[in-house]
């Protein structure tokens, strides 16, 4: 006689080996509430949240409202600050919860109009997080007194940060009143823009002061005037 294994009936492993391969939205929309012995399963898994620029607001308010239960197994972020109908993920998700196991964080084209603040507070006491990345592109230019409050914030991480990645251009003439930074880190990528050209030595010169535990320094030199080619 036949024997029909059904879909449940694979082992815990199997399943955590399939959950892998999906973002958090993914598994939520297709395990929760499958059975009693899978919701207990995805209340063990690590997850990893992305938020990618072609989402609707309505699928960013979905898995938010599942966070509510997981967002302590959140072990990465990949969130785009605007989507297609809506704008500011970033804080909208780190207002509504707290991710305290995370350990990876990549934000790509932060509005400037979005309140970072508690994303900040967040960030600064997350003793998990190991690598955080800002990429940013030409439409979505960020001012420069929110470019000081990132950098600063970032780079004066007290805890477990090793690598940082801010993808904005940014002189660092202010990284001389910086009392330390973070002691852990070991990658460095930073797009440094000054004017004139002549001064770009004295934004490097402070960097590799500062930087005494990095052992892998990409630094982008970027003329002002020439910054929107580069960007792009």
């Amino acid at each position: 006689m036949d024997i029909c294994t059904q879909f449940e009936d694979l082992s815990n492993e199997i399943f955590f080996e399939i959950l892998d391969y999906l973002d958090a939205l993914n598994i939520f929309a297709a395990f929760t509430s499958l059975n009693q012995r899978i919701s207990l399963i995805l209340q063990s898994i690590p997850l990893r949240v992305i938020i990618s620029n072609n989402y609707c607001r309505n699928e960013v308010d979905y898995l938010s409202s599942h966070l509510i239960f997981h967002a302590h197994q959140v072990i990465s972020l990949e969130i785009y600050d605007t989507i297609c109908d809506d704008s500011s993920m970033v804080s909208l998700l780190f207002y509504q919860h707290q991710f305290i196991n995370l350990q990876s964080c990549i934000f790509h084209d932060i509005n400037p109009l979005t309140k970072l603040e508690t994303v900040i507070k967040q960030i600064q006491i997350s003793n998990r997080l190991v690598s955080f990345t800002i990429l940013q592109t030409e439409d979505n230019h960020l001012n420069e007194k929110i470019k000081a409050y990132l950098t600063r914030s970032i780079l004066m991480h007290p805890l477990s940060l090793r690598s940082i990645v801010l993808q904005y251009p940014y002189d660092y003439s202010d990284i001389f009143n910086y009392t330390s930074v973070s002691s852990h880190l070991t990658s460095l990528e930073l797009l440094i823009s000054c004017l004139p050209t002549t001064k770009l030595l004295y934004s490097i010169l402070p960097i590799l002061r500062f930087c005494h535990t990095v052992r892998c320094l990409r630094l982008t030199l970027v003329h002002k005037t020439s910054l929107e080619n580069v960007l792009k």
